[in-house]
């Protein structure tokens, strides 16, 4: 059997989960000694990413994910996202996407050749490149979630450019409730093949309540 190396990350995580979990239990007794004498005892939250990961099918695709991180909209979001590449979706794809942002991708990134309609076309294309046959995402890994005020989470990134784009030094202190970078990894299949992509940054945002999605492109920024 082979394994993608976050299926090792995965495993080695879980483990050390549960054998932290079996040395909290061990440490139980019905002596008065304290944690430091019967053992580490760490809180399931205090747990790094990938401590409880879950396969969740009730979504538009599939997705493996950290309970703990996520919640039912940004999964939500997320599985709506690919499944409108899956099913070239235009709609879908409209709607857990910020309009301005994807603007700005297909001026900067595409020359300003691509809309909507375009753009998915051509990432279904590009999956299609990967695995011949009738191909659909058997699975999207989420191997890694920040939070906005973590290191290494590029928020500000984000924050900037949609504040730039909406003219509005405060737009995003007004209407953004949270921002989560995920390390996304598609696996595609076309029912006898299985192939892992390649991983991809994507922000989760909240904006008056609804729930996108945003993938990192590096092309210029529109004050560029």
């Amino acid at each position: 059997m082979t394994y993608n190396r976050n299926t090792f990350r995965r495993i080695l995580v879980c483990a050390t989960a549960a054998t932290l979990l079996c040395t909290g239990f061990a440490g139980c007794s019905d002596s008065n000694s304290s944690d430091s004498e019967s053992g580490v005892n760490i809180a399931m939250e205090d747990l790094e990413y990938g401590a409880t990961m879950r396969d969740d099918d009730s979504r538009a695709v599939p997705l493996e994910y950290d309970k703990r991180f996520l919640e039912d909209g940004e999964l939500d979001a997320l599985a709506n996202y690919y499944a409108s590449i899956q099913n070239e979706d235009v709609e879908l794809f409209q709607s857990c996407t910020v309009e301005k942002y994807m603007e700005s991708l297909y001026e900067n990134a595409y020359g300003g050749l691509l809309d909507d309609n375009a753009y998915v076309t051509q990432q279904k294309e590009s999956y299609e490149k990967q695995l011949s046959g009738d191909i659909h995402f058997s699975q999207i890994l989420v191997n890694d979630c920040l939070k906005q005020d973590e290191t290494g989470s590029n928020a500000e990134y984000l924050t900037g450019m949609l504040n730039e784009l909406n003219e509005d030094s405060n737009y995003c202190t007004d209407h953004m409730e949270s921002c989560k970078t995920l390390t996304v990894q598609p696996v595609l299949t076309n029912g006898t093949d299985t192939v892992y992509c390649d991983e991809v940054t994507v922000f989760l945002i909240e904006l008056d309540n609804q729930y996108y999605v945003c993938l990192l492109y590096t092309s210029p920024s529109p004050r560029d």
